[in-house]
């Protein structure tokens, strides 16, 4: 739930056009300039990544809620409607199994163990499933009645892998974990809220826990299951990251443009208030949050778009521009996971059932970008300033008007000449 790409561009704040100068260029000196820079390709809006080959896992629409991946980033687990469960290879997602379970259930959010082997799945009604790696099989993990039948929203192990979170719709947390008679041992959490939990993440390395509630904002859970609201109530919280034991950093996010830093640290809760950024300019809304590679997320859009957030950094980069999607696929549909593969490449789930790969464009296309990088800046920073000379000197701009202008333009000039003369 969750790259520095060599050409990474900080998300900008695009102004509204001036109008147009009477006393500039006409379009017949400068029109050969303009539609030469107009004919250049749109550097500056060019996403970082693009899309290949997609693979589809049916010819229905299953109505994927998202995907878990391992810690070693091996297996993938798609989970959706009607309880449809599949095992992907990560590296390679043509390679499938299919994991049955004979339910109808929603299923709306997985989380692998620390060690890997083993993964929760939960739904609605109370529902949690256990998916084993080492054969390939899914079996109950708990009673529903001891989740009081709850729709489970959210999932997740904690440090350690010795209890896992599980957070309702209706705003309840439980850990549980399995006991000795096969069963789970349940508790719930005080302290809670109303609203439905959004999103549960466990931080790599440090004992701690963050929650995103659609309506009382972010809460954390310390070593001892203690849980404490830290602040951003009021924002729709749709994602939780905590990507890597390297930073001390978890990211969340909200569907209004909302990118929330928030530090944990055992000795000191106070670090923990969300220090919270908007982005008011970005033409989308934020619907998750997945790790790319070390302290990089990927920010989920609805139109369907990528956004890289980078810790480190505390900055945003556009990643996947909605209008340079060009698979139909994905672009008529709703993205509701990724994962990274690498630094820079990764592959992206749809609801529908698509699994399309992305990556930074081949080294052809990209030394065409910076072939226009290079000859169009100093091209577009000439036309400004022979804008700015044309319209202050009226004597360069009589000389380029008899070098370029049109037969008209060539007559007024003569015509103003005269009238000059005879004052």
């Amino acid at each position: 739930m969750r790259s520095t790409f060599s050409m990474s561009r900080t998300l900008r704040t695009t102004s509204s056009l001036a109008p147009a100068s009477r006393t500039g260029p006409t379009p017949s000196v400068l029109g050969g300039l303009t539609v030469l820079l107009l004919m250049a390709p749109s550097v500056f809006a060019a996403s970082a990544v693009e899309l290949g080959q997609g693979i589809s896992l049916s010819d229905e629409d299953l109505g994927l809620y998202g995907v878990a991946v391992d810690a070693d980033g091996e297996t993938a687990i798609v989970f959706g409607a009607q309880s449809y469960l599949r095992a992907l290879d990560a590296a390679d997602p043509s390679q499938q199994v299919e994991l049955i379970w004979p339910g109808s259930n929603q299923l709306l959010d997985a989380d692998f163990h620390p060690q890997g082997q083993t993964a929760f799945i939960v739904g609605e009604g109370g529902l949690v499933l256990r998916y084993a790696k080492q054969d390939q099989s899914i079996e109950k993990a708990a009673a529903e009645a001891s989740l009081m039948f709850a729709d489970l929203t959210a999932v997740a192990w904690n440090t350690g892998g010795s209890w896992a979170y599980v957070g309702s719709s209706s705003g309840e947390i439980w850990r549980l974990r399995a006991d000795a008679d096969g069963g789970a041992e349940v508790h719930s959490l005080a302290g809670l809220g109303e609203s439905p939990i959004m999103a549960i993440d466990c931080h790599p390395a440090i004992m701690m826990c963050v929650v995103a509630a659609a309506i009382e904002g972010i809460g954390v859970i310390d070593r001892d299951h203690t849980f404490t609201w830290v602040g951003g109530t009021g924002y729709p919280w749709t994602g939780i990251e905590c990507p890597t034991a390297e930073t001390r950093y978890c990211v969340a996010v909200a569907d209004d443009r909302i990118v929330a830093m928030i530090e944990l640290d055992p000795n000191d809760l106070s670090k923990a208030i969300p220090v919270i950024n908007q982005f008011p300019d970005i033409d989308a809304y934020f619907v998750g949050i997945e790790a790319q590679a070390g302290d990089r997320t990927i920010i989920v859009t609805t139109p369907a778009g990528l956004i890289e957030h980078d810790i480190s950094r505390n900055a945003s980069y556009p990643w996947l521009e909605q209008g340079d999607v060009n698979d139909l696929n994905v672009s008529g549909d709703r993205i509701v996971g990724t994962w990274g593969v690498g630094e820079d490449s990764g592959w992206l789930v749809t609801s529908r059932g698509w699994i399309v790969p992305y990556a930074p464009p081949a080294e052809g296309d990209r030394g065409i970008l910076d072939l226009w990088i290079i000859l169009g800046i100093p091209a577009a920073t000439g036309l400004v300033l022979l804008t700015i000379v044309y319209s202050i000197s009226p004597r360069f701009r009589n000389w380029s008007t008899e070098r370029f202008g049109n037969e008209e333009a060539k007559r007024e000039l003569a015509q103003e000449r005269r009238r000059k003369r005879r004052r």
